[in-house]
């Protein structure tokens, strides 16, 4: 009895059809995660942004900023009177304390910790590379309140991404270089 097994040539075949789907599904794959990290981004920053909004509703100014600092991750400071305890309601040395423009008695919570400790950049593992808020209220550079991830390309260059708030529109926008704010 004679057996056959396969060809050579039917064998190439079976190799080259699958190193052409190959070539078409890795870089669908690859893109597929780029969209997904920019798209848990702009997600975290809509939070916050409606957080911010809030909060500015509630109080006549954002929560205060002398110069960037981080806002979410599971290493931002809670406490004291930095904007990530203005929004969990930790009174502190803070604006949230007193009563609000509606009458109602602080402190009152935004956002809950568990949420902000829960946005971690999708971009970093570094933990002292996560969002940051800065507050421009009242400057003359044109923007409230600004929000920033750090993203990291593939030659290594790090770049943000910004959500800004202006007197017009609030949008994500970005890559741009790091320490460039809107309106600077």
């Amino acid at each position: 009895m004679k057996r056959r097994g396969f060809t050579l040539i039917e064998l190439m075949v079976v190799i080259a059809i699958i190193i052409i789907l190959a070539a078409i599904a890795i870089p669908n794959y690859l893109s597929m995660t780029a969209r997904a990290k920019r798209s848990r981004v702009a997600s975290d920053f809509a939070a916050i942004a409606t957080a911010l909004e809030t909060y500015r509703t509630d109080w006549n100014q954002y929560p205060p900023a002398d110069s960037a600092e981080q806002i979410a991750g599971t290493d931002v400071t809670l406490t004291g009177t930095g904007a990530a305890a203005e929004l969990v309601g930790d009174t502190g040395a803070g604006v949230n304390q007193g009563t609000t423009a509606a009458g109602e008695t602080a402190p009152i919570v935004y956002m809950t910790s568990n949420i902000l400790k829960s946005m971690i950049n999708p971009y970093s593992t570094d933990q002292a590379d996560q969002y940051q808020y800065t507050s421009g209220e009242g400057s003359a550079n044109g923007w409230h309140w600004v929000l920033t991830a750090t993203t990291v390309k593939a030659g290594g260059t790090a770049t943000d991404i910004f959500l800004s708030r202006t007197d017009e529109a609030t949008a994500l926008s970005g890559p741009s270089a790091i320490g460039t704010l809107p309106g600077d």
